[in-house]
């Protein structure tokens, strides 16, 4: 369908206009702050219960449900795809304090929920005239607590992209390939009707005819002619062995789910966010993104060579012209400076995923943007998209889901390091002023990326997110193609000589 520019410069328009300067620091919301209280007297009461039954599960499980509190980095829930009664919980007296625990949890989801539709709403009576008060990423981010407390709350899985199927909660994009029949492993992603039963079997299927797993695996195959593997929102072809490409979409999807709640208030107008709230409207099917999973590192080299040149000083890219990411399945050499060494699929890290996922996040997931995306940074401010994906980087996993930031995580020990030992330091004003050719040449540009991954969490974590939001509205500005050097400094109210200065005492800490 052919596209109207004018419309959409509209739309981009009123998505950022919808947005409010950040506000010196964030308050702390009465009424979270009452259903947490309230929340915390039921658990101990129910701990106690549990424990004088004996059952250990259930124990840990009620006396394990509080989350840390998010000081120095953001929490990204794991959510199921419906509530579940534990296998632990057999007797009548377990059962009882289940099926109470259960209630409290909706008692303090409908709490946050209401919490979340009213700062969504706008400070007027209805959502449809006014600008959101509470920033999208918080709303968001209620949303999701919303959602652990009580996975079947009907509004907020549907204001937060669900849509259901039979007793499960599933992505839109779920929902089109059950209706066709399609069937899904995590092993071997989605498969057309009456396939999956041959796959676990030991037999594969490819252009047509049936092979063994070990036929199939034996094949050195070109990247045009690679296998398919489909998740609910990637399409990777492969030349790797399956199951480390079963390991790539895994983190793929992973990098998905954190980006949402990360950066939240990114991927969804305020507008439309505040009419789901009210129950109005819903999330429709994403065309998937697409990726290419090398066998090794000679195979990606061979292959993108001839559209980037300078591409074998890379372990993984996404190439915005043709909207793909680029991974290749063997070591990946000499790992970031203090970025997390969790190990990947293969050989490939799980930083370098994270990383070129969320370019392609940022580029891909907005309508709106995908015109101007390509352009993003050329002009200036460049660093902060890299940024942002340095910041992802520092995703790791937790019993309830993933920590993203800390002083401790990622790029940031090298950025403080580089400040505090070695004096280096590119002042805002100049880094904001940086297109994205003069900054790829710049001959400090490793020890710049150090600092990004500082920089990244500063804007994200500082005073308890004071500046998140400006800096999320921003990196919209330079999606759309309407920031200049100055802006990300007009959002946070401060000019950037005060900000290098906050940027230190953070980092210093």
């Amino acid at each position: 369908m052919r596209r109207d520019p004018a419309a959409a410069a509209r739309c981009i328009a009123a998505w950022l206009a919808a947005w409010a300067v950040v506000a010196p620091a964030p308050a702390a919301d009465p009424v979270v702050a009452t259903a947490d209280a309230t929340f915390t007297a039921a658990a101990a009461d129910l701990t106690r219960r549990a424990e004088a039954t004996g059952n250990a599960e259930l124990t840990a499980l009620i006396r394990g449900w509080h989350l840390p509190a998010e000081l120095d980095r953001q929490h990204a829930l794991a959510l199921p795809a419906r509530l579940e009664t534990p296998v632990a919980v057999d007797s009548e007296a377990e059962t009882a304090i289940w099926e109470d625990f259960v209630a409290a949890r909706r008692d303090r989801a409908a709490a946050l929920f209401g919490a979340a539709r009213a700062g969504a709403a706008g400070p007027g009576t209805t959502g449809a005239t006014q600008p959101p008060s509470r920033d999208c990423s918080a709303t968001i981010s209620l949303l999701y607590r919303v959602l652990r407390d009580d996975p079947d709350h009907e509004t907020a899985r549907k204001a937060a992209g669900w849509v259901r199927r039979g007793d499960r909660w599933v992505s839109p994009q779920a929902a089109r390939r059950l209706d066709k029949g399609e069937e899904y492993d995590p092993a071997y992603g989605w498969l057309p009707r009456g396939r999956l039963g041959r796959y676990r079997a030991g037999e594969r299927h490819e252009r047509g005819r049936w092979m063994t797993a070990a036929e199939d695996e034996a094949r050195m195959l070109p990247v045009d002619r690679g296998r398919r593997f489909e998740t609910d929102h990637w399409e990777i072809l492969s030349t790797a062995p399956l199951e480390d490409t079963a390991g790539l979409a895994a983190r793929l999807e992973e990098t998905r789910q954190a980006w949402q709640q990360v950066f939240g208030g990114f991927g969804i107008d305020p507008r439309e966010l505040a009419g789901r709230m009210q129950g109005r409207g819903h999330a429709g099917a994403h065309e998937p993104f697409a990726a290419v999973f090398c066998r090794d590192r000679e195979q990606y080299v061979a292959e993108l060579l001839k559209l980037e040149p300078t591409i074998g000083r890379t372990n993984g890219i996404y190439w915005a012209p043709t909207a793909t990411a680029w991974f290749y399945n063997e070591p990946a050499g000499a790992a970031v400076p203090g970025a997390e060494a969790a190990d990947g699929p293969g050989g490939i890290e799980a930083f370098t995923v994270h990383h070129e996922a969320t370019h392609q996040l940022f580029a891909e997931t907005r309508p709106e943007f995908r015109r101007t995306a390509r352009s993003a940074g050329e002009r200036c401010g460049f660093w902060a998209i890299e940024a942002a994906a340095c910041y992802m980087e520092t995703i790791r996993p937790m019993p309830w889901g993933w920590t993203v930031g800390g002083r401790d995580a990622g790029r940031v020990p090298a950025a403080r390091e580089r400040l505090l030992e070695d004096g280096f330091y590119v002042p805002l004003a100049d880094l904001g002023a940086m297109g994205r050719a003069e900054f790829q040449a710049d001959g400090r540009l490793r020890s710049i990326y150090s600092q990004l991954g500082g920089l990244a969490d500063f804007f994200m974590n500082a005073g308890r997110g004071r500046y998140r939001e400006a800096f999320v509205k921003y990196l919209g500005s330079l999606y759309a193609g309407s920031a200049d050097a100055d802006t990300l400094a007009r959002l946070c109210g401060r000019t950037y000589g005060e900000l290098d200065q906050e940027y230190r005492r953070h980092i210093s800490q």
